[in-house]
């Protein structure tokens, strides 16, 4: 029994060290495909609407490259994801004009919803994760989307909207009246950002004051407003037209409010372990725009030639004006408007904070990590270096905003129509004086200056009014009208010291109404004091 019993025992020992031996080389396994696997996103998502967006993965569809091109060549190469859009046909141009190869590399597209092959039906989720994973090098997409889920870093600027986004209703004649009415829109698209950032002017309150209705395309948004389930819709050109059948008419567009800006986004792990391939596809993107502007029926030519016509809207035959048609309603920022605004990275920082302001006021989750690390000016520093690069002609829209002071003094506002009242009319001042106090102006800051300084088209009313104490005599009409004059002077002056021009100021000065006329009541008082601001666009 006793030799039975230490065998036992040894057999036992045995199995035991048996066991600890595979649990290691398990828990080692689990921990090394921890460390070395791909990461994926979330495999489902909720929009600030409620409604679910598509699972995500991180399979590419297959780059398309030049026709006959080598990878083989020892040339690297150089994947980028884009939409059929008039300004990211630089990327076509640049492979059937071999300026990829003359730069070093090999350029990829991945095209996505192309010729109806579901296999580049790319959900906006997956867009922004596999550039996050690393599995493209690039992504050309909106400002508003890298705010939103901060995918890579924005290493150039692509074009301002300039017109191309639209919001439209019926019987909607400012933005106040959106007020508990229908929007429809593209879920995940532009038009999304376009609808909150267009309540946030007026602040109202995404999910109290209207009903949002995402819909699956920009087809489907329209069709919803044509069939009167919407009273309101936000597309871009030309589908958006689609809403004049149904008594539409335009209410904004991003003619006035250049709130839409397509940027060329890097992933990390290129810029990390690629730089120089990265600045071979930033000089090639700017010699490749520098050919069209110089050259734009060349340009056309080689876009309609690499084919897929119906995708790109660019047929062979009349590739020149079907470019320029393309490229009408988008202000594309050339090598100069680059340099502009990568030397002062400010503005376009505080843009990037102001999307994600508005993304978070919608109800999305927003990350919280530092917006002025998703910009990094160097490769288009470095593109504004070299003059070969520098272009001699200009772009078919030369509207860019960001980096030119447009000059709006001789525009006619005689009939300009409001676009809406913003809520923000009550101001303090320094105590005997019409110096604003720190709290007004950071008021200012966030209810007027991000929508001043990314609107071309809209001007501000600046009316003051100011309370007419008694007794009867103390104070004469004028005396009353100056101090409200020079109260809306003061917000004026305020608003040009933070970069807006003066020449889009209307500054006017309202007496109380009659039976407030020197009243020695302060409530009464209290309700004259005030300087009410008011949007007004020229021609919708």
């Amino acid at each position: 029994m006793q030799r039975l019993s230490s065998t036992r025992t040894i057999f036992f020992l045995i199995i035991g060290v048996a066991l600890i031996v595979v649990c290691v080389a398990l828990a080692n396994t689990f921990i090394v495909n921890k460390l070395t696997a791909t990461p994926t996103a979330a495999p489902l998502v909720v929009s600030s609407a409620g409604a679910q967006t598509p699972q995500v993965n991180l399979q590419s569809p297959a780059p398309v490259f030049a026709p006959g091109t080598n990878t083989k060549d020892g040339l690297p190469t150089y994947i980028c994801g884009a939409d059929s859009f008039g300004s990211y046909f630089t990327l076509q141009q640049m492979q059937m004009s071999g300026k990829d190869v003359a730069h070093g590399f090999h350029l990829g597209i991945v095209p996505f919803l192309l010729d109806n092959n579901t296999a580049y039906d790319v959900s906006e989720e997956q867009r922004t994760a596999l550039l996050s994973a690393g599995k493209w090098n690039c992504l050309l997409t909106t400002l508003d989307s890298v705010a939103l889920s901060s995918p890579g870093i924005i290493t150039a600027i692509i074009d301002e909207s300039a017109g191309a986004d639209q919001l439209w209703g019926r019987d909607i004649k400012t933005i106040n009246d959106l007020k508990g009415k229908r929007i429809a829109f593209s879920r995940g698209s532009v038009s999304e950002y376009f609808v909150d950032y267009t309540l946030s002017i007026a602040r109202l309150n995404p999910h109290t004051d209207v009903t949002l209705m995402p819909e699956d395309t920009v087809d489907d948004a329209v069709k919803a407003f044509v069939d009167r389930k919407a009273d309101a819709v936000a597309a871009w050109e030309p589908n958006i037209y689609d809403a004049k059948q149904a008594g539409g008419t335009p209410l904004l567009s991003s003619a006035q409010m250049r709130i839409v800006i397509d940027v060329i986004v890097t992933s990390r792990q290129s810029i990390t372990t690629q730089a120089d391939l990265v600045q071979k596809f930033h000089d090639a993107w700017f010699d490749t725009l520098k050919v069209q502007e110089d050259n734009f029926d060349s340009a056309a030519a080689q876009i309609a030639k690499w084919g897929h016509n119906d995708w790109s809207g660019i047929s062979v035959a009349t590739a020149s004006q079907d470019l320029k048609t393309a490229l009408q309603s988008v202000a594309q920022a050339d090598l100069g408007d680059n340099a502009y605004v990568m030397n002062n990275t400010a503005p376009l920082i505080n843009r990037l904070a102001t999307a994600r302001r508005v993304w978070a006021a919608s109800g999305e989750t927003v990350p919280n990590d530092n917006v002025a690390d998703l910009v990094n000016p160097g490769y288009v520093t470095r593109s504004a270096a070299q003059a070969s690069l520098q272009a001699n002609g200009k772009p078919v829209n030369d509207t860019f905003s960001m980096s030119t002071k447009l000059d709006l003094s001789g525009v006619n506002t005689t009939d300009a129509a409001t676009l809406a009242v913003l809520p923000c009319r009550s101001f303090t001042f320094v105590p005997e004086s019409t110096s604003l106090t720190i709290e007004s102006r950071r008021i200012l800051d966030d209810c007027v200056v991000p929508t001043m300084q990314q609107s071309v088209g809209l001007f501000l009313r600046v009316k003051g009014s100011a309370a007419w104490p008694g007794p009867q005599g103390t104070y004469k009409q004028q005396d009353i009208l100056s101090i409200a004059q020079a109260r809306a002077q003061a917000v004026v002056d305020y608003l040009v010291s933070q970069g807006i021009d003066r020449s889009r100021f209307i500054v006017e000065a309202t007496l109380p109404p009659k039976d407030h006329w020197e009243t020695e009541d302060p409530d009464i008082q209290a309700q004259d004091r005030y300087v009410e601001l008011t949007l007004l666009t020229v021609g919708r």
